[in-house]
C-alpha cells in the first residue's frame, strides 16, 4: 500500500511539474479588495457592447494589483471580467470578478469566493 501511496504522488508532482506548477489565490484582503476595484475600473473603461462579447486588455493597460498577479490574460465580458492566471483547456486557473455568482459562465462548483464579488477558479 505504501509503494501505491508513493507511486501515485510521485506521479501528481510530475504532472504538476508537466504542468508548469498550480497557482492559488491571494489571501491578502486588502490586494482582494484592490482586484474587485481595478476591475470595475476596466469594466467602465472598456464596455462590451454588441456584437462583441469581450474585449482583451492589452498588458499595458493593466491596473498595477491586477497586473502584480502575473496574468496571461485580462479580458472584460458582460458578466465581469477574466483575469487568467493559468490558462489550460478545461479553464485553467484565475479570478473572475462579477458583480454577481450567478451572472459567472463556469458551474457553481468551479468557484470559490474568496472576497465579495472576487471568485477564485480552477479547472473543472
Amino acid at each position: 500500500m505504501d509503494l501505491l501511496r508513493h507511486c501515485f504522488a510521485a506521479l501528481a508532482l510530475s504532472a504538476m511539474l508537466a504542468l508548469g506548477g498550480c497557482s492559488w489565490p491571494t489571501s491578502d484582503p486588502v490586494k482582494q479588495r484592490a482586484i474587485r476595484a481595478e476591475a470595475e475600473g476596466l469594466r467602465k473603461r472598456h464596455p462590451v457592447e454588441p456584437p462583441r462579447y469581450w474585449v482583451d486588455i492589452p498588458k499595458s493597460q493593466w491596473p498595477p494589483v491586477i497586473a502584480s498577479l502575473r496574468p496571461e490574460s485580462v479580458t472584460v465580458f458582460r458578466w465581469g471580467v477574466d483575469i487568467s492566471v493559468k490558462a489550460y483547456f478545461d479553464g485553467g486557473w484565475g479570478y473572475h470578478v462579477s458583480r454577481s455568482r450567478r451572472e459567472l459562465p463556469m458551474l457553481d462548483g468551479c468557484y470559490s469566493e474568496i472576497s465579495d464579488g472576487v471568485f477564485w477558479h480552477g479547472p473543472c
